[in-house]
């Protein structure tokens, strides 16, 4: 018993460094970079946007109705079927495997590909770790980027940040990294699309995707028999390893991301509104709406 305390209380100093000393640190030691962050802000108050998730309802969705609003949009977004129809405000990555160098091939691969397939029309913002990446290949010459610095969690006991001047917690996914960004930028009605969220819904084992379904073709989401040489492309050793278990963990983390992102948020914005309006979503921490009563912005 005395030894099971002994090694908690080890692992405070630890801790406290990683989720409120550390992110402190880094956001002075990246100033200048954050700095730029600054010219987003509040530069859309009081508009509406909509973040574009990968989820399949939106292969449903006519995107090209949003052409005239704000929109933002994640990771793989430019393999859709209708990204000719749309020319996103805002792509958004801030998972690392994009530009981790000894990642999985598949996503170092893409995110060099992105540079050119992205239009130069849209913003980009990433995770500030992907600046040696996208400078040592010469990425996204003709974009305007912004950085976004991460480090620890989101926390019910310590405090936390939200504002794209100084670091904020890992979002663990893209989708959380615009509603940050969006807040940022001063956007009050945000309405989030393709955000199934259904993670939990897909089997685990010998040879499963490890995956979720998306609006556009991929190989290791159409079959349940992906053998592990192709896996090994998409996939870290580490992924290759978690269970049922490690995953419900990973997908509790993230819901509680959403809750206290939308509660700090909403303390601080007393008018902002996030709806998802994803069909059959997961996601429940927003109130839910249907895409179809949404009045949209016309051409008229």
């Amino acid at each position: 018993m005395l030894v099971s305390i002994a090694n908690k209380i080890k692992v405070i100093p630890g801790y406290l460094y990683r989720n409120y000393v550390a992110p402190k640190i880094y956001s002075i030691l990246d100033r200048k970079i954050l700095l730029k962050n600054l010219e987003l802000k509040n530069k859309y108050v009081g508009q509406r946007c909509f973040i574009i998730g990968a989820g399949p309802s939106i292969a449903d969705t006519d995107l090209s109705r949003l052409n005239r609003e704000y929109t933002f949009v994640v990771n793989e977004f430019e393999k859709n079927k209708q990204y000719n129809s749309l020319t996103p405000t805002f792509h958004i990555i801030s998972e690392s495997n994009y530009f981790t160098e000894s990642g999985p091939e598949y996503w170092r691969n893409r995110f060099k590909e992105k540079s050119r397939d992205v239009s130069v029309s849209t913003t980009m913002i990433f995770n500030l770790a992907a600046i040696p990446f996208i400078e040592k290949h010469s990425l996204f010459k003709q974009h305007k980027i912004y950085y976004a610095g991460t480090q620890g969690i989101f926390s019910d006991n310590l405090p936390f940040n939200i504002n794209l001047d100084h670091y904020v917690p890992n979002p663990k996914n893209s989708i959380l990294m615009c509603l940050i960004a969006a807040v940022w930028m001063g956007f009050s009605e945000i309405y989030l699309l393709g955000c199934e969220h259904s993670f939990l819904a897909q089997p685990l084992g010998p040879n499963k995707s490890l995956s979720f379904g998306h609006s556009y073709g991929h190989e290791i989401s159409e079959s349940d028999n992906v053998s592990i040489e192709v896996l090994k492309k998409y996939i870290t050793p580490r992924e290759m390893g978690f269970n049922y278990e490690m995953n419900m963990a990973s997908v509790l983390q993230l819901f509680k991301n959403y809750r206290l992102f939308y509660a700090k948020a909403r303390k601080a914005h007393s008018d902002l509104q996030i709806f998802n309006a994803t069909p059959n979503s997961f996601l429940d921490i927003f109130p839910m709406i249907n895409f179809e009563d949404i009045k949209l912005a016309t051409s008229g």
